[in-house]
């Protein structure tokens, strides 16, 4: 199977790529045939007529980030900030100018890539065969539109990049020459002292509700973090946090990390703020709202008269249902739920879509699995007073209600509507705090966060508003006592969403 991302609704792209299910639950149409049955002396139904018709794909995958990738933001209905520098496919370096070798870059692109007295655009590389060309790298030049080369202060060896070679925009580096200020008060730290500084990171897309990481690491693989704050002892204080409020020159962090919720002001060192792509709902009305469509195609081999393959296509696919799996020791799994307009019929070889046969392979294809790589998972009062942290199982659900709107004198659908986004989640929690009765009870209003994390890279969701239902228990005999639960997140007051999806390129402990 592979997917493209319509033009037009029912208008296939030109730029495929490739998926790898685990199992395919439904592709294609349904067809309604309605037959004659007449009173008559024959006693028989007449040939009947084909009235209607129903399209759908549904995909089981592992959650990957490549995986998540593919349709975070058609099921947000939202274009996602810094999507446009993320996987750059670069083609060699350069050692005389210390460069990486990129496609033309658009204005826009050209604007993330920062370099001032205040700090430095960050880089993440990967697949280089080099090792020195690949991690984190601090852009040492500012960018201009239209730019070929990206220019850092590391020093990289010439080499011709292999075709899987990518750079993403990773955060930025703010220098302790700037004498930045960091304070806590609880539950808040707050970044001051650099003119300008909010504006900069607003420029090259940090944003109201994202999440981020304070340092970093040089190369996959590493435990070591640098670039971090310091108080009692270098590099002491890191971790993740949200960006709750910002001006010009002052940032806003919550939901911090034990190791940032400092008692002392930090020292002033280089630090670095590690933060990607970020994915949230919107209203209609804004800028980054997005109605995205994809076309699918699945290639059936020897179903040709020879043995060759055909091919078949499922067009005009708006995302209705995404479910994320984390069952208790084993891996993530996400299933892809698409309604479309229609399924063609089976083409041959010589009739395939154009660029299908190019179609793109993934490259970060780690299976998130849910003993070792989640890293923040919890439920905590909007004061951040903790509810839970032990979790036996989590289910996260985002749904758009997509129906088809059908018309005379056509078969299928011919337009796509649209309900409401909803984030729901069902959870099995051990039973170690009766709070999470009362908050059931008292409809208190809840905030809940979890970061998973492989070589590939971090994904953090944050749900800003929920409630919770249910508090059915179980009593298995020799275990803990078990409550399930349900959660219904709702448009937050601060935000205007129901969830942040924070991915960063840089593979963090």
């Amino acid at each position: 199977m592979s997917y493209s991302i319509e033009s037009a609704l029912g208008v296939a792209g030109t730029t495929w790529f490739l998926i790898e299910p685990n199992a395919i639950n439904s592709f294609g149409a349904e067809i309604t045939t309605v037959a004659r049955n007449p009173i008559s002396r024959n006693r028989q139904r007449r040939k009947g007529t084909v009235t209607d018709l129903d399209s759908s794909v549904e995909i089981d995958e592992d959650w990957t980030l490549s995986s998540f990738r593919d349709f975070a933001e058609g099921f947000c209905f939202s274009t996602g900030v810094n999507t446009d520098v993320t996987q750059l496919a670069t083609t060699a370096t350069e050692t005389v100018a210390d460069t990486y070798a990129v496609a033309a870059l658009t204005a826009a692109q050209a604007d993330k890539f920062e370099f001032s007295a205040d700090g430095s655009t960050l880089i993440w590389v990967d697949s280089y065969v080099t090792s020195a060309n690949n991690g984190l790298k601090v852009v040492d030049a500012d960018i201009a539109t239209s730019a070929t080369l990206i220019s850092v202060e590391e020093n990289v060896v010439d080499e011709t990049a292999p075709a899987n070679a990518k750079l993403s925009f990773a955060g930025f580096r703010i220098d302790a020459a700037a004498t930045p200020v960091w304070t806590y008060s609880s539950p808040q730290a707050v970044l001051s002292g650099v003119t300008g500084l909010g504006t900069t990171l607003q420029q090259i897309g940090l944003t109201l509700g994202q999440r981020v990481h304070i340092g970093s690491v040089a190369s996959e693989g590493s435990s070591t973090i640098q670039n971090a704050l310091e108080n009692a002892a270098p590099d002491d204080m890191f971790g993740y946090a949200r960006v709750i409020a910002f001006d010009a020159n002052t940032i806003t962090f919550d939901k911090l990390d034990a190791a940032l919720q400092f008692t002392d002001a930090a020292v002033a060192v280089d630090v670095d703020i590690v933060f990607g792509e970020f994915i949230r709902n919107v209203a209609t009305t804004s800028a980054e709202f997005l109605e995205r469509s994809f076309q699918f195609e699945a290639e059936f081999p020897n179903l040709d008269v020879g043995g060759a393959s055909k091919f078949q296509y499922a067009i005009g696919n708006f995302c209705d249902t995404a479910v994320f799996n984390l069952p208790g020791q084993d891996k993530a799994t996400a299933t892809f739920g698409f309604i479309g307009t229609d399924t063609e019929n089976p083409v041959v070889a010589g009739s395939r879509k154009t660029g299908a046969s190019a179609a793109t392979n993934p490259t970060q294809t780690g299976a998130f699995n849910t003993t070792e790589d989640i890293a923040v998972l919890r439920i905590t009062q909007v004061d951040e007073t903790g509810l839970t942290t032990d979790f036996k199982s989590l289910t996260m659900t985002l749904g758009n209600e997509v129906s088809p709107e059908k018309v005379l004198g056509q078969l299928g659908a011919k337009f796509m509507n649209t309900g409401n986004f909803q984030v729901d989640l069902e959870s099995e929690l051990i039973f170690t705090d009766s709070a999470v009765i009362d908050a059931i009870r008292d409809n208190t209003t809840l905030t809940m966060d979890f970061v998973i994390k492989n070589d590939d890279g971090v994904v953090a969701v944050d749900i800003p508003s929920m409630t919770l239902g249910g508090g059915e228990r179980s009593f298995p005999e020799n275990e803990s006592v078990l409550i399930s639960v349900t959660g219904t997140a709702f448009q937050d007051d601060a935000l205007g969403s129901s969830i942040g999806i924070s991915i960063f390129p840089v593979p963090l402990p």
